[in-house]
């Protein structure tokens, strides 16, 4: 199955606003703001209005242009993207919004519904005996492990379809977790979203497009055994969850359009494992393994870019009875469990997975209790409640 860009073009008369979901495991700094400048260009809007999302599958291409730049300088760089491509496929993107905008189809009403995805989501941070956090990645065959309880999740997927008339246009699904099954065979693909979303869409005869919610913390590793079959299981149960969602919409006319931005200025990471001098050491050595110096040139890129632009902005576009929250980074599903609490009576809808340039946005309290994500984490305290002021500020 080919890796694809997804999205919706809308406009209420005034301005226009674009809504994009890629299948790529991340686009940071100067890659995810290549799509953005090309998409707002062709749609006439400031970049603000355009979200740029990754599904985040784990067979799919990461591209930072900055860190690329930086490589250039390292001996024997370890390079991770073909810059040419990303052009390429950026240009086809943008052509794809201005046509959209030249043949735009009328948005009479919208529609919100959810479900449950049973047996796919669990907590990757398993509390231990000896107090100790366990990983539970996304595939995970230690007996100790899966037998753990899921742990704190958001088990719903939230659906929204926009409508003309009595016709569906297009549905937008969103569902925290990390999507993948099993990865690194050699191959690209779509991976579990991917398969639910194209039978979905075979189905229905219109798009289906998928934003991964706040599942930094979160996979499907105590359903999941790595293997093709639990792949096609997960594949189910992800569009059983789909189906249901679509079967639960409430139908509303589109009343109160409007979109609103903040900006968060995140705090680096202030330990000497994560400074830039650590860094730039591990990038100049050509005898350290590939994922050292990857990292390494991830991090120094996002470092350069919090110096030139510290902040990174957070959006919220309101549709009538639905709230869609826009987030940047691998942030953890409490960020999104708080998003809603705000809104308690509300449909609030959470994709994540935004600039990528922050790694994993973790709880403050996450890098002394230990476990995998704090160690991809860019960004430290007093984070959390940065972003939680960010949150509360376009949904309080």
């Amino acid at each position: 199955m080919p890796l694809l860009a997804k999205g919706v073009a809308l406009s209420d008369g005034k301005t226009r606003y674009v809504l994009c979901s890629f299948d790529y495991c991340e686009l940071r700094n100067g890659a995810r703001d290549l799509f953005r400048r090309k998409i707002a260009d062709a749609a006439q809007v400031n970049e603000l209005h355009v979200a740029v999302h990754c599904v985040h599958q784990h067979d799919a291409p990461v591209y930072d242009v900055d860190a690329e730049k930086l490589m250039d300088l390292a001996e024997s760089p370890p390079h991770i993207a073909d810059l040419p491509i990303l052009e390429a496929a950026s240009d086809r993107v943008a052509g794809a919004v201005r046509a959209a905008f030249e043949n735009p189809r009328p948005l009479t009403h919208v529609g919100y519904g959810k479900a449950k995805v049973e047996k796919f989501a669990s907590n990757r941070r398993v509390p231990m005996s000896d107090g100790t956090i366990g990983v539970r990645y996304s595939s995970c065959t230690d007996p100790v492990l899966v037998a753990a309880p899921e742990g704190l999740i958001d088990p719903w997927l939230r659906t929204v379809t926009l409508f003309n008339g009595e016709r569906p246009l297009a549905r937008l699904h969103y569902y925290a977790s990390h999507p993948q099954s099993y990865y690194g065979k050699g191959h690209m693909n779509p991976d579990t979203p991917g398969l639910a979303r194209a039978r979905l869409e075979k189905e229905e005869g219109i798009p289906q497009i998928y934003f991964t919610g706040c599942g930094g913390n979160v996979a499907a590793g105590k359903y999941n055994n790595g293997s093709p079959e639990a792949r096609a299981q997960l594949a189910e149960r992800l569009y059983t969850g789909m189906k249901g969602a679509v079967a639960a919409t409430e139908k509303a006319r589109v009343s109160e359009i409007s979109w609103t931005s903040t900006e968060v200025r995140f705090a680096p990471r202030s330990e000497p494992e994560f400074s830039e001098a650590y860094f730039r050491k591990i990038l100049a050595d050509a005898s350290k393994p590939y994922h050292e110096r990857t990292r390494a040139v991830l991090a120094l890129a996002s470092y350069q870019r919090f110096k030139v632009w510290p902040g990174i902005d957070l959006s919220y576009y309101r549709l009538g009875a639905v709230h869609i929250l826009h987030l940047p980074g691998e942030a953890f599903v409490e960020y999104q469990l708080y998003a809603q609490s705000l809104r308690p009576g509300d449909f609030v809808a959470v994709a994540a997975y935004g600039e990528l340039g922050t790694g994993y946005i973790c709880t403050d309290k996450a890098p002394g209790e230990g476990g995998y994500e704090p160690t991809n984490s860019f960004v430290g305290p007093p984070s959390e409640s940065r972003l939680k002021a960010g949150i509360r500020q376009l949904l309080g």
